[in-house]
């Protein structure tokens, strides 16, 4: 009877020992995803400091004459101060990414939840720069007006009606461009992580 009761409990520990390895083999499994993760921030990073610096050229570029330099130097400052905020939450979160080791469950979910805020984060910082986007773009619709010797209160009411709707189209398309973005460098990774986490949970 005794021997009985010592074989059930082994099959028992057997059986239950079996999902540790599993566990184990989907946490270094993750690994690959936050690898993923990395290489793109790290691809991306250095492309966005460049394009911010750029921007500080464009009226020089598109020949703002001085007396709108204020005025798009005000907007571009605020965008400075927006991306500095967004950069550095990009830094901590990569940091944090690199101390990721695949080896808890808890820290795991820590590194899903944050990439889940980093990309509502990365697409908020998106639609931030829109403000600057349409001040820029009235500057330059305003000077091309101004050399044709016409204004915006000339303009006849069929081609105010078309850049309305141009601007709105052309708003639409930036939000959807900035959501697609996003989930084509972290969505994929986002949810290979999420089904790990799922897999390791059943």
């Amino acid at each position: 009877m005794n021997f009985d009761k010592l074989k059930e409990q082994w099959n028992n520990e057997d059986a239950n020992s079996v999902n540790i390895p599993n566990n184990i083999e989907q946490l270094k499994k993750s690994k690959h995803p936050i690898e993923k993760i990395q290489k793109s921030m790290k691809m991306e990073f250095p492309f966005q400091i460049i394009a911010i610096i750029l921007l500080g050229f464009f009226p020089q570029q598109l020949d703002f004459p001085a007396s709108q330099h204020v005025i798009y130097y005000t907007s571009y400052a605020m965008l400075v101060v927006i991306s500095s905020y967004y950069f550095f939450g990009f830094y901590k979160f990569y940091k944090q990414t690199e101390l990721y080791t695949g080896n808890t469950q808890n820290s795991l979910w820590k590194i899903y939840h944050e990439l889940k805020l980093n990309m509502e984060r990365y697409q908020s910082f998106g639609f931030l720069l829109l403000p600057h986007f349409m001040i820029t773009l009235g500057l330059v619709l305003y000077n091309m007006l101004e050399k044709k010797g016409a204004s915006l209160e000339n303009m006849s009411s069929h081609y105010q009606q078309v850049l309305i709707l141009s601007v709105l189209i052309g708003t639409i398309a930036i939000v959807a461009s900035i959501v697609l973005w996003t989930k084509y460098f972290y969505g994929k990774s986002a949810k290979q992580l999420e089904n790990i986490l799922n897999e390791i949970d059943e």
